[in-house]
């Protein structure tokens, strides 16, 4: 059914400009705040896939130190040799704690867990022995300098350093040793800290910028270049996508297809460059007439796709007849005569498959656009009630 001028409807469309995507990928000190959420929960699910098994690493090295507690102290390395060995019993519990089921998340947590133990495990017995103290403390260094590679960022690092510190002054203050040593371990400690932190930075910057990088790739690959909207792929996975919330909300959902008339026309008559800002413009319009929340994109030549969340089949009938008015009323470069659209618009007032219905709703948006073009383009066809 082609329809008639309708009433205002209750959407307010956002004015929006369509720009192109910088040509270079910069790394950020820190994201904007929903994309800094996505980079602390990548970094994350990185340091749990890789860090996952290290515990068991961690807990061998630290018993292997006892070869050389016993070679610099005979008559004291066995007491040493305990406090490792309740170090690293503490370290492969929260290795297994991790490995539970549904407990990976906490593997960020329980590896700055871990680096406390190891060097509160590390000092206590270096401090047990009468010689080789020194060494041991060269030892605490090397774990110090392992926190860059668990923390997730400089925030993350600083906080594990700060606790690694007061685990060391801790120590210190009850083990009580001479001032050399304490003088000696705490510059040790504040030097280590200081080239952690300097790792760190290096090591965060190279994250951020490879995480900039998987944005930009993720998106040039779902945007097209051209209009600078999503493509015809982001629009197949993110339409089943708002189904999906669409029957978990028990909400309707429409979409508009609509092509560009007489496309062909435009190329043959005005040439391609004609025909490529007339699509920009179009994109920009129909931008300009839906809300935020509302999915729009190149389908594909001259076609253009809405998703139009939380709309049922007569506000989105209105919609798509303001998609069209907007365009009749533009300016187009190149074409004295301006440009229309057709479309077809389909609607599921429940949604029960998302899969199905997505592929019912595209197939039904087309047959109506088919019939809008069929009976004349620069309309809009709904499904008869």
């Amino acid at each position: 059914m082609n329809l008639a001028a309708g009433a205002p409807s209750s959407y307010t469309p956002v004015d929006v400009t369509l720009a192109p995507a910088p040509a270079t990928v910069r790394a950020p000190r820190q994201f904007a705040p929903e994309t800094e959420n996505q980079f602390r929960e990548a970094r994350a699910s990185g340091l749990a896939a890789v860090n996952a098994n290290t515990f068991w690493s961690i807990a061998v090295i630290i018993l292997a130190f006892g070869a050389w507690d016993y070679f610099v102290d005979p008559e004291n390395w066995l007491a040493a040799f305990r406090v490792r060995a309740i170090g690293c019993a503490a370290i492969v519990a929260t290795g297994i704690f991790q490995k539970l089921p549904g407990n990976l998340r906490w593997m960020p947590l329980m590896a700055r867990v871990r680096l406390i133990i190891a060097v509160i495990a590390s000092m206590t017995a270096a401090l047990m022995l009468d010689r080789g103290y020194g060494f041991g403390v060269a030892g605490l260094v090397a774990i110090m300098l392992t926190g860059p590679y668990i923390a997730i960022d400089r925030r993350d690092l600083l906080i594990t350093n700060a606790i690694a510190l007061a685990a060391v002054v801790a120590v210190l203050l009850t083990a009580a040793p001479d001032t050399f040593d304490t003088i000696g371990t705490i510059v040790f400690m504040l030097l280590a800290i200081v080239v952690s932190s300097l790792l760190g930075r290096v090591i965060e910057a190279s994250n951020r910028r490879a995480f900039a990088l998987d944005l930009e790739l993720h998106r040039d690959a779902r945007t097209d270049a051209l209009t600078g909207l999503q493509n015809r792929r982001s629009m197949e996975e993110r339409g089943p996508l708002e189904l999906k919330r669409a029957n978990r909300l028990g909400k309707p959902i429409s979409l508009v297809l609509c092509d560009l008339d007489h496309f062909k026309t435009i190329n043959d008559k005005h040439g391609h460059d004609a025909g490529d800002l007339a699509l920009q413009t179009v994109a920009r319009v129909l931008r300009g007439a839906l809300r935020e929340t509302d999915v729009l994109g190149r389908w594909g030549g001259e076609e253009f796709m809405a998703v139009l969340v939380d709309t049922n089949a007569r506000a989105a009938i209105e919609v798509a007849e303001r998609m069209r008015k907007a365009v009749n009323a533009a300016t187009f470069a190149g074409l004295p005569g301006g440009a229309t659209i057709s479309a077809g618009v389909s609607t599921a007032e429940k949604v029960r498959a998302p899969a199905a219905a997505w592929d019912l709703l595209v197939k039904e948006a087309d047959q109506l656009l088919y019939q809008a073009k069929k009976e004349g383009r620069n309309r809009v066809i709904y499904p008869q009630a």
